[in-house]
């Protein structure tokens, strides 16, 4: 590809006098948020945590699922990360769309590996045509969680755009495509979280649990584009604290909001799964939720307080995980396929404390693998943007 001007660095954010973060500049504190997020993701998708609310309902059944609902906070908490690092630094479109290139290469690659190596894990056995079938649908429950790179290209597609409009001193443009972005996306969500509600009182259930209320005006369907609004987020909270000029709640104004929100996400959840006759998702369907907005929003608000010099040892742990995501997220699938029978074992595999041990065991052994693997000259490359 030749070079023109349109792929000159785009440092649009220095010619309006922004503030802006160096290339290898790091923030302890989102190396904090990455590792919770990281977390979150390890704990939601590995557990044993009994979480029948319907045929077993007990307190402990009830706080199980109040609990996994707070992982409904992790990949937005990524999406917020990813904003408030690429939105407030100058970049080359060239190196981006070669970024953008990069994310699609590993997601087919790491959804044909992480099929290989399930197979003698879960007993899988596939023609080679059910194993590019199952590799086209990112088949459920082995490499569903890719969804999250789709996604990330997606938002990368739209960054030049929402760069742009980011970075001019006049924010109408900004304020008018953050707010459609919020309307047709968590405002569609909270109106159907309103009439499933209603239909919940009234006994009667005929719309689905995510109703396009805006119907084809919705320039926002066909993906997750909720991820739109976090990313935005972040970069405007990222923004507000390298000025100093945002006024953070006290801390315990923060969490008592952020159990509010997860108290409400519980309630919906209760809600839907009796009106549905399923337990309900409150991670993976609450993520375009004003609950899980608010809960993420917070845990980003909350963890900026954090400062390195408090514990220099655990904030270079951190720094190492935050380092590493990308790595773990791939690898923790299979770590925890492979975990998950042997943990269920345990006489204790169901209790809370054990379950959230359990997945930042889940997490450290990913970490571990993926330094491992890292060593290894060709192999490294699977893991680099």
């Amino acid at each position: 590809m030749g070079t023109g001007a349109s792929f000159k660095p785009v440092q649009t954010a220095q010619l309006e006098g922004i503030s802006q973060i160096r290339p290898r500049e790091r923030f302890v504190y989102l190396d904090l948020i990455k590792t919770m997020a990281i977390y979150l993701v390890c704990f939601y998708h590995f557990n044993n945590l009994p979480i029948d609310i319907l045929n077993h309902p007990s307190f402990f059944t009830y706080l199980n699922y109040g609990i996994l609902g707070m992982a409904s906070a992790g990949v937005p908490l990524f999406f917020m990360v990813n904003g408030a690092l690429m939105l407030n630094r100058s970049y080359s479109l060239r190196k981006h769309v070669y970024r953008i290139i990069m994310i699609c290469i590993l997601t087919v690659v790491w959804g044909i590996l992480t099929l290989a190596v399930l197979i003698p894990i879960k007993g899988d056995s596939y023609t080679a045509v059910q194993f590019v079938k199952a590799l086209l649908e990112w088949k459920q429950y082995r490499i569903n969680h890719l969804w999250f790179l789709q996604t990330l290209v997606c938002l990368y597609i739209l960054f030049p755009l929402i760069k742009e409009v980011y970075d001019k001193k006049e924010k109408g443009p900004l304020y008018f495509f953050f707010g459609a972005a919020f309307l047709l996306t968590f405002g569609n969500v909270f109106l159907s979280n309103l009439a499933n509600t209603a239909e919940w009182v009234m006994k009667v259930n005929y719309l689905e649990k995510n109703y396009n209320f805006f119907n084809n005006f919705n320039v926002f369907s066909g993906f997750y584009a909720f991820s739109i609004v976090y990313f935005i987020l972040g970069g405007w909270l990222q923004a507000k604290l390298l000025k100093n000029r945002f006024r953070r709640p006290g801390s315990p104004v923060l969490t008592g909001i952020i159990l509010t929100a997860l108290i409400a996400l519980l309630g919906y959840g209760l809600i839907m799964s009796q009106s549905n006759g399923d337990v309900f998702d409150t991670v993976f369907d609450g993520y375009d939720t004003l609950m899980t907005l608010i809960v993420t929003a917070g845990l980003f608000i909350l963890s900026s307080r954090y400062q390195q010099g408090k514990s220099p040892r655990l904030s270079k742990g951190m720094e190492v995980i935050g380092s590493n995501t990308l790595g773990i997220y791939f690898i923790h699938v299979i770590v925890g396929w492979f975990t998950l029978p042997y943990y269920k074992l345990l006489p204790f595999s169901t209790n809370l404390l054990a379950n959230l041990i359990y997945g930042a065991a889940v997490l450290i052994l990913s970490l571990g693998v993926v330094l491992l693997l890292k060593k290894i000259p060709v192999v490294k490359l699977l893991f680099q943007l």
